[in-house]
């Protein structure tokens, strides 16, 4: 469990869609941060580059279609993880900004390169069929 231990930031997010033809999750620049801490409690969010501001910090800012549009352009979940077998590791979702995620396992197969950590989720389903997703990430360092 240890080599996922830390805090990790995003540095791609790329796929496959229905029809084979890869894709960009999020745009070309989206931004993230994953956390695996020694308890086995795990956290990520996840926003697409580009997204709208609403001209407010207001929490009710913000018309229907732009809250749509944001919520449409981020992914944030939480809960715990644990390791079945080498090369995977499964999210126990407790929280998530998708309503019906909380109680979800998301089983990834992982590997290590240098200091990249490479997440591939399994295969979901779409209208053009089947999907898959790479994220990348990248091993922060302590400041200070």
């Amino acid at each position: 469990m240890s080599e996922l231990i830390g805090e990790w930031s995003l540095v791609s997010w790329t796929g496959v869609d229905g029809h084979g033809n890869e894709v960009h999750h999020g745009g070309e620049s989206p931004k993230g941060e994953l956390i695996y801490l020694e308890s086995g409690r795990m956290a990520v969010q996840i926003q697409s580059d580009g997204r709208a501001g609403f001209g407010s910090t207001d929490w009710s800012a913000g018309t229907s279609e732009e809250r749509a549009r944001a919520y449409s352009t981020y992914n944030a979940y939480c809960g715990t993880f644990s390791l079945p077998e080498p090369g995977v590791v499964v999210h126990h979702v407790e929280l998530a900004i998708h309503p019906d995620q909380a109680g979800m396992d998301k089983r990834r197969e992982y590997t290590l390169e240098g200091d990249e950590l490479v997440l591939r989720t399994q295969p979901f389903d779409t209208p053009t069929g089947p999907a898959t997703s790479e994220l990348r990430w990248r091993r922060r360092q302590p400041s200070g």
